[in-house]
């Protein structure tokens, strides 16, 4: 199984520590925080990458393969330069402190960061002022069950 919750929770938890603003969940059931604030949203949840490896360890079979995980992620601020300044910083620690923190701590490598490209939208006469960006992450997937021994097979031919 991808810990995922593990994996979202040291992700969200390290970077809005580190940068100093809420980063929630887009289409969340929260409130939407004062600007400045960033967004998320995983937008690949763990697609298996070529075939698992299959051990038997202490009467249990364990299934072990690499999958791909990606995020996309938003700033949210009042004028264009705070928005851009927001991404790139995001962006700055997924390619240091965040990198090793997610490695440490929840066995996930940082594959690529993405570019930032700008996405603000009008709001009828305001602006939204938002600039994103994709990470892409490669972990583990481990599925453990228990061992069953074939007893004994019928061979024809």
């Amino acid at each position: 199984m991808i810990p995922f919750e593990d994996i979202r929770k040291v992700m969200i938890e390290g970077l809005s520590s580190a940068i100093g603003v809420p980063v929630i969940e887009i289409d969340g059931t929260g409130k939407v925080p004062k600007y400045p604030f960033l967004s998320y949203d995983f937008t690949d949840e763990g697609s298996p990458r070529g075939n698992m490896a299959i051990t038997v360890e202490n009467n249990k079979t364990i299934h072990t393969g690499t999958v791909v995980l990606s995020a996309t992620f938003q700033s949210y601020a009042k004028t264009r330069l705070d928005s851009v300044n927001l991404a790139n910083r995001a962006r700055d620690w997924f390619e240091t402190a965040g990198h090793r923190l997610l490695k440490d701590n929840v066995n996930v490598v940082v594959v690529d960061v993405g570019a930032t490209t700008n996405t603000d939208v009008q709001l009828g006469t305001e602006w939204e002022r938002r600039n994103g960006f994709e990470v892409d992450f490669r972990t583990v997937n481990i599925i453990e069950e228990e061992y069953t021994p074939i007893e004994s097979v019928h061979v024809r031919g």
